[in-house]
């Protein structure tokens, strides 16, 4: 069983849930960082295959094998502790996710304008250290917000579902369903989220350059801004170990660009947002929590 099923499952988040009610926060951390040096330690484990395998190509080819390791363990080391908060947040509430947040005057700034102008928008970003939490905090901030995600496994998708929609978060696993749903809340001026650095595991997406490196990504995003006429909003939420606080920020408003036909339109606008997404997973490549392989390891195999 890999990290993302086990941090997924119900057992896991109701156990999680449970440590964040009864552990002080020392003690959680300890937990946590004992069990991610663990997983670090395994090296040829499929888990760390992955995570040094989209490391690797985040860090470029200047990067050797000692800091691609070293920051995969890193990025473990960082999940350990971005969960604990996580369940520890949820289980006190949500004075709890804005104690452990701040948000960004920019971030306010475009909220604010989404909401004088009254128009629909996405926000989308990278899965960078608590995005979970980021996405809750603004939800405990008044802001409505309805998200776009691939399901989960059965035995936690209804259990994060409960919780994220306690948080203000109306989830829609994404599907024919979803997409209609999306483009009806940004008609009416709502908010949707997602993230886009995660390859669509059901083979839709369309092939585009990231870091240099043909990756699978989606572009749903895209074809709905496009249809509605909204802005994207880049997002993350980033951990600042100087205030020990995790960092909400939108970074870039992007107005939609028609270059040619539909086709042209979508892959322009998609990758002028990746652009933006590179940026952010660059500047934090150690709280890049992305445990799926991001780039085809056949096209690796094809270039070695």
């Amino acid at each position: 069983m890999e990290i993302r099923e086990i941090t997924n499952s119900a057992t896991a988040l109701r156990f999680g849930y449970w440590l964040g009610r009864n552990l002080p926060a020392r003690v959680g951390y300890a937990i946590a960082d004992g069990a991610t040096t663990i997983l670090g330690r395994r090296t040829n484990s499929p888990l760390m295959q992955t995570i040094q395998a989209n490391i690797r190509v985040v860090l470029g080819p200047q990067a050797g094998d000692e800091q691609v390791l070293r920051t995969s363990r890193d990025v473990l080391h960082h999940a350990g502790r971005v969960y604990w908060d996580l369940y520890k947040a949820l289980a006190i509430g949500p004075e709890a996710l804005l104690a452990h947040t701040r948000v960004s005057p920019q971030t306010e700034y475009y909220l604010g304008e989404i909401a004088r102008q009254g128009r629909g928008a996405l926000m989308v970003g990278p899965h960078v250290s608590n995005f979970d939490m980021g996405a809750l905090s603004i939800a405990a901030r008044g802001v409505k917000m309805s998200a776009l995600a691939f399901a989960l496994p059965p035995s936690g998708y209804s259990l994060q579902n409960e919780v994220r929609l306690a948080g203000g978060i109306d989830i829609m696993p994404i599907d024919v369903s979803a997409l209609r749903k999306a483009l009806a809340v940004l008609k009416r001026g709502g908010l949707v989220a997602t993230a886009v650095d995660r390859p669509d595991p059901f083979g839709g997406g369309e092939m585009l350059p990231f870091f240099g490196r043909a990756a699978r990504l989606p572009v749903g995003h895209v074809r709905l801004a496009l249809q509605t006429n909204s802005p994207i909003l880049i997002s993350s939420c980033e951990y600042r170990p100087t205030d020990k606080k995790y960092m909400v920020h939108i970074s870039r408003w992007i107005e939609m660009e028609r270059v040619g036909s539909r086709e042209e339109d979508v892959r322009h606008n998609t990758l002028r947002v990746l652009n933006g997404v590179e940026r952010l997973v660059a500047a934090r490549p150690e709280q890049w929590l992305m445990f799926y392989p991001v780039w085809d390891e056949d096209m690796f195999r094809r270039e070695a």
